[in-house]
């Protein structure tokens, strides 16, 4: 098996690489990234068409290289997919699909973000599942820098915040982005707390199995 890792952070690398090979250890990654889109994306404020071809350019290549599936590991960037699919016989997966839909299963959903586009997204995914569900969005814009420039400990404070703040109030915490991962394990929480990397391996796994 091989799949084909599509990122925009240095940050994804490692929760996915966990994850896929804790899910199947004998699947080959390649691994495709672009850590300017982020930059883009925070500049335009939405997904642009210069956005778009570049990070297609990210597509082209994983699509060229004979893998059985392409997962994309930055939620900001998963509404492209919708646009970008039908270009492309191999199958992209969202970063955060099967964790949502997971969280469908609540009525009240928390979203726990660090990029300010992120609830954008993972908002309209789960509303066209399911309009009557209630998102509560807790976004701390701009605080995965501080992973980049090795402030990890402020990070997961900030990020702790978030999730003591949803805390209570929803039905379910969804951590929006991989970076955020290993923050789960630092929190108790009253309600579930969902994390993607797991989730989206298991997926993708299961349907290059099942083709």
């Amino acid at each position: 098996m091989k799949v084909g890792c599509v990122h925009a952070t240095t940050t994804a690398l490692k929760p996915i690489e966990k994850a896929f090979h804790k899910e199947a250890p004998d699947v080959e990654l390649l691994h495709f990234m672009d850590t300017g889109l982020l930059e883009m994306l925070e500049q335009s404020g939405s997904l642009t068409a210069d956005i778009t071809r570049r990070f297609s350019l990210l597509i082209n290549l994983a699509s060229q290289s004979n893998v059985d599936a392409i997962q994309l590991t930055c939620s900001a960037f998963n509404t492209l997919t919708d646009i970008l699919q039908p270009l492309y016989n191999v199958k992209l997966f969202r970063s955060d699909e099967a964790m949502l839909d997971s969280a469908l299963a609540y009525k009240r959903i928390g979203l726990v973000s660090t990029v300010r586009e992120t609830p954008i997204a993972l908002s309209h995914y789960l509303k066209g599942k399911n309009p009557d569900i209630i998102i509560d969005s807790q976004v701390d814009a701009g605080i995965i820098h501080l992973l980049f420039q090795g402030q990890q400990a402020e990070h997961d404070e900030k990020v702790r915040k978030m999730i003591h703040d949803l805390d209570g109030k929803v039905d379910v915490i969804v951590l929006s982005q991989y970076s955020m991962e290993h923050v789960a394990d630092q929190v108790k929480t009253t309600v579930p707390l969902l994390t993607a990397p797991g989730a989206s391996a298991k997926k993708c796994i299961e349907y290059i199995r099942s083709t």
